[in-house]
C-alpha cells in the first residue's frame, strides 16, 4: 500500500472506524437498509462530491457492513468496507474515478439480499 502524506491505508482505516463508532454513540438515526436503497446516495456522492450525501451514504453503509459481518457474510461486508472507503477518498478530495462506481457493483452482486 502507497503511503501519503495523511498516513496511508491506516491513516483512514482508522478514521473510517472512528466515524463509525461516533455515530453509533452520538445516537444518530442510521437505518440499516438495502444497498440498491443507497445507490441512489452513493452516486450523487461519487459524480458531485456532496458532503451530505456522502455523509448520509457513509453512515447507511456502516449499518449494512455490520449487518454483514453479524449474518457471517465476510466477503460482503469487506466489500462493504472498501465501499465506504470509496466514500471517505470522495471526501478527502481523492476521488478514485471509475475505480469508486466498480466496487458498487461488486458490492451489490456480493451483497444482494443482505
Amino acid at each position: 500500500m502507497v503511503e501519503n502524506d495523511r498516513g496511508g491505508f491506516r491513516w483512514w482505516a482508522r478514521w473510517l472506524v472512528c466515524l463509525g463508532l461516533a455515530a453509533a454513540h452520538a445516537g444518530l438515526p442510521v437505518q440499516a437498509t438495502s444497498l440498491s436503497a443507497v445507490r441512489p446516495l452513493l452516486l450523487h456522492c461519487f459524480r458531485t462530491a456532496h458532503a451530505p450525501s456522502c455523509q448520509q451514504a457513509l453512515l447507511r453503509i456502516e449499518s449494512l457492513q455490520r449487518r454483514a459481518g453479524a449474518q457471517d457474510r465476510y466477503p460482503c461486508q469487506t466489500l462493504l468496507l472498501g465501499l465506504q472507503a470509496e466514500v471517505v477518498m470522495v471526501q478527502l478530495a481523492v476521488a478514485r474515478g471509475e475505480k469508486a462506481f466498480e466496487t458498487l457493483r461488486e458490492s451489490e452482486q456480493l451483497c444482494s439480499g443482505l
